[in-house]
């Protein structure tokens, strides 16, 4: 090893030009190293630290847009907004929190009041969440159905919402009668709806269920027009309406 070292040092009092270039270009590299790309790793691993935190410390949920302001602010030209949202807690109530965001622009049709918006919040302070980009469909759909069952206790249970969310299929159905009952609950109308499935192997399908419809929902239920169900295969007894969950679901400070 001495040796080598030796013979580098000799090769540089020999070589004096060519040993600064060198040399030169090995400080360059450091800096380089020292300057950008460690600071970036650094950035790197702090960012991951405080999203591991804010998993942590967060629940995911979804909200609904109530109301949306301009800040003034832009990021790269996109806009920032500050939503006030009607957000779905653990046990199926709703509470207000505030959303700010950097909205790319193509997005912002999406951003309309009513339009449902994932979201992580603090248990221990409600007041502030954040967007989620990683939103988790089966906690969403564990909230709507605790929200949907806590409004309408009579009409399906929990156990048939989730399994309906989870193992049910999509079928177009005929709606052959939808009669109003006169009962109104929590801002929505109880109906009595008769839908037909048609199946080539196994015939047509009949079935019958009691829900509760919106205003929104009531535009979309027309007699003698096709609509789109979810049926659990072999479980005929229930099914779901699909319709947009920003129509089936709204929150009870916002209206309709």
């Amino acid at each position: 090893m001495e040796n080598v070292w030796s013979l580098f040092f000799n090769w540089m009092a020999e070589n004096p030009i060519r040993a600064t270039v060198i040399i030169s270009a090995v400080v360059i590299a450091l800096c380089i190293l020292l300057g950008f790309v460690l600071p970036a790793r650094s950035e790197r691993r702090k960012r991951e630290k405080e999203q591991r935190w804010r998993d942590a410390r967060t629940v995911k949920t979804l909200g609904f847009i109530r109301s949306a302001k301009h800040t003034g602010r832009c990021v790269n030209d996109n806009p920032e907004f500050r939503f006030v949202v009607d957000a779905l807690a653990e046990d199926g109530t709703f509470f207000d929190t505030t959303v700010t965001e950097i909205i790319p622009r193509a997005q912002l049709p999406m951003c309309a009041v009513g339009a449902p918006l994932s979201i992580r919040y603090d248990p221990a302070d409600r007041s502030h969440a954040i967007g989620d980009d990683n939103p988790d469909a089966d906690v969403l759909n564990e909230r709507i159905a605790r929200y949907q069952c806590r409004k309408h206790p009579g009409e399906l249970t929990y156990e048939q919402r989730m399994e309906l969310s989870r193992n049910s299929v999509v079928k177009k159905a005929l709606l052959e009668n939808l009669r109003l009952t006169g009962k109104e609950e929590a801002g929505d109308w109880e109906a009595e709806a008769t839908v037909r499935i048609t199946d080539n192997a196994a015939g047509d399908t009949v079935m019958n269920r009691t829900l509760y419809l919106n205003d929104k929902m009531l535009k979309h239920m027309v007699p003698g027009k096709y609509i789109d169900i979810s049926v659990v295969p072999g479980r005929e007894d229930f099914f779901g309406i699909v319709t947009d969950i920003a129509t089936k679901v709204v929150p009870e400070k916002s209206g309709s």
